[in-house]
Order: C-alpha cells, then structure tokens, then sequence
C-alpha cells in the first residue's frame, strides 16, 4: 500500500503545483479577474486544505490510512471536475474549496504511514520527497507549456490529472495493510495539539511567505515583463535539484534532527528572498527562485514534529501540518496579492523576507538548547 500511495502523492504534487501556480492566473485570464480575486484561486483551497487536513488528521487512528487516502482522491477528481466546468470566477473558487476539504485527508494519511515506524523516518520522508518531486518536474515542465500554448490548457490539465488518481486508487485496492491506532486521550490529545502548534509556527511563518510568493509568482513575473512559462521552468529546476538531493536531506534530518535542519533552511530562505528583493536583474531572481530549499522545510519540519510525539498521535500532527500548510498558504497567497495590488508587484518579496525572518526569530527562540529537551518530550 506504501507504494500506491507514493505515487498518489505523486500525481497530487503535479496537480497542486499547477494548481498554485496557475490558478490566479488562470481566473485573471479566463474571467478577468482582479488580483486581489485572482489570488484567491489558490488562497480558498488552501483554506480548506487547513480546515480538511487538520479534521481528517485527528481522525485516522479510528479512520485508518486507506479509507482516508480513499476519501483524498475522491476529492481529487471532484476538484479536477470542478476546475473543467466551472463557468465563473466565484464558482470556481466555492467548488474548489469543497473538493479539497476531501481531497486533503491524502497527505496526513500517507504521512503517518511513513513515520509511525520511527528510525530512518528521514528517509521514508525523503521517498516520498522524491515521488512528490517527480510529479513537481513533470507539472513545471507541462503545465507552463500547456497554460501559454492551449486556451484551455490549465483546466484540460488538471481534469485530466484528478482523472490520473483512479490508477493509485486501483494499486491500493489490491494492497494489503492499513494503519489503526487506539484513539488518544482527550487531555493527551490536547497537550499534543498544544506542542505541535508550537513547533510548527516557525515553519507556518515562513511557509506563508514562501507559497505566498510562488502562488503569485506568475503575476509577478509579468509584471516584470518575464514570459510566465518560467514559472514552470523555476519550478521544475528546483525541483530537479530538489529530487538529486533528496538523499541526502533524509540522511541530514536523522543524523541532526528536524529542529535543526529546520533552522538552517529558514536561514537560507531569508538569504534568497533578500537577493531577489535587492536584484537588479530578472536572471537573479529566476535563478534565486529555483534553489531546492523547499524539500529542506516540509522533511524539516515533518521530522522534528515526529520525533517529538509518539506514533499514535502521528495523524493529528501529520494533519495539523499539512492544515498550516494551507492556511499559511492562504494568508500568504491573500497578503502578496493585496500588497501587489495595492502597493505594487515590488513588495512581494520584501513582504516574504518579513515573513520568513519572523519565522526565523521564532525558531531561535523556541528551538534554542535550553528548551530542546522540553520541546521534544511527548
């Protein structure tokens, strides 16, 4: 079942990176949209992403991990009929964040498949890393082709990828093994909620900033007078980079820990995104824009909360990080649009270096040694 599920993880990568990426553009072009609407194409699924991931992540232990990774590609291919169908801008965005309230109870479940082991969770994490990566390069490489080349190319390609998810969803049929665990506590399900809002709010911050910036990224490149088909290539370049290192990242998060490797990628982000706020030039922020950091911060982040909890409550963590992912997402895309709308394409990067700086200071503070042990007890 493990494998069926890499490769639904697989083709959700290339579904969401096309998604993200070409969303907002997508409702700017086809409707005319504002950009303030526009952003909202990738902001409200982000939502519901938060809203779904978190509720289906506390509810695996009773659930298991095959009938919620059942319930997430039947969301998948209610979201690729929403986007083929959707004859406006409002109904577009209302059935989009319907199908991704199920489409979001993928990600925990396959998630906690691959860390209620514990020992080389890393590289567990750093496999998937690699499947997700797969369905990464693909998109960039289709889907800035197919938005520039055919009218209806981001819609045709996303029905046509949610339709893609009947073949994991058939593999895992057959495949034996599901993941149940005796439900929790309420009052240790509680104080884990609490610890794990905690060390996740560092990566929220900079996660924020981070998707906030690629799910604009095509505005902002036009407004820069760059061919929005770079979008794609960026994202494809790093995630080839990203899918040659993954390897490695998993062995970095077992030998120093997620906290750690966690700190180190916040720092590098705060680095890229002030080069490309500085940049005089359209190739640095292209080429700052494809450096692999974002495997670094998801296995980060998913191992540090995982050797911080015991496996049973895995789901809930696993969901509660996917749901920050899209919530911070969501205010991420809806602040850069705004900003950009308002005050210019210009601040967008200044407004991701604020927000991942403050993810920074954060994990310095909670992170710091004198609090390591405490954090880490579950």
């Amino acid at each position: 079942m493990q494998r069926a599920l890499l490769a639904a993880s697989a083709v959700e990568a290339f579904f969401l990176l096309t998604l993200l990426g070409y969303g907002p553009l997508y409702l700017h072009q086809a409707f005319h949209a504002s950009d303030v609407l526009a952003s909202m194409a990738a902001a409200a699924p982000a939502l519901a992403m938060f809203l779904g991931s978190t509720w289906w992540g506390h509810r695996l232990s009773r659930l298991g991990t095959r009938r919620a990774a059942f319930i997430g590609i039947a969301g998948y291919l209610a979201g690729g009929l929403v986007i083929f169908a959707a004859p406006g801008p409002w109904a577009y965005i209302i059935g989009l964040m319907g199908s991704t309230l199920l489409s979001s109870a993928l990600a925990p479940a396959t998630l906690t498949l691959l860390t209620v082991g514990g020992g080389d969770m890393g590289r567990r994490l750093a496999g998937r890393l690699q499947w997700q990566s797969s369905g990464w390069l693909l998109g960039g490489l289709v889907s800035g082709y197919a938005v520039s080349v055919v009218p209806r190319g981001f819609a045709d390609l996303e029905a046509a990828l949610a339709v893609l998810m009947v073949i994991p969803a058939v593999l895992m049929a057959r495949a034996p093994g599901s993941v149940h665990a005796a439900p929790p506590a309420e009052e240790k399900m509680a104080g884990a909620t609490g610890l794990t809002i905690l060390l996740v709010l560092p990566f929220f911050l900079a996660y924020a900033g981070n998707e906030g910036f690629f799910t604009n990224f095509g505005l902002y490149l036009r407004a820069l007078h760059i061919p929005t088909t770079w979008v794609g290539w960026s994202a494809s370049i790093s995630t080839a980079l990203g899918w040659v290192m993954a390897s490695s990242i998993g062995r970095w998060a077992d030998r120093f820990g997620g906290k750690a490797l966690l700190i180190r990628v916040l720092m590098a982000y705060t680095v890229m995104y002030l080069a490309m706020s500085l940049a005089r030039s359209e190739i640095v922020v292209i080429v700052a824009f494809s450096v692999p950091l974002y495997p670094l911060l998801n296995i980060g982040i998913q191992r540090a909360v995982a050797e911080s909890l015991p496996a049973r409550l895995h789901g809930g963590a696993m969901g509660l990080i996917n749901g920050a992912s899209g919530l911070a997402t969501t205010g991420g895309s809806l602040m850069m649009g705004t900003m950009s709308n308002f005050a210019g394409p210009h601040t967008m990067p200044w407004t991701a270096v604020s927000l991942v700086l403050a993810g920074l200071v954060l994990a310095q503070v909670l992170y710091r040694p004198s609090r390591r042990s405490r954090l880490s007890e579950p």
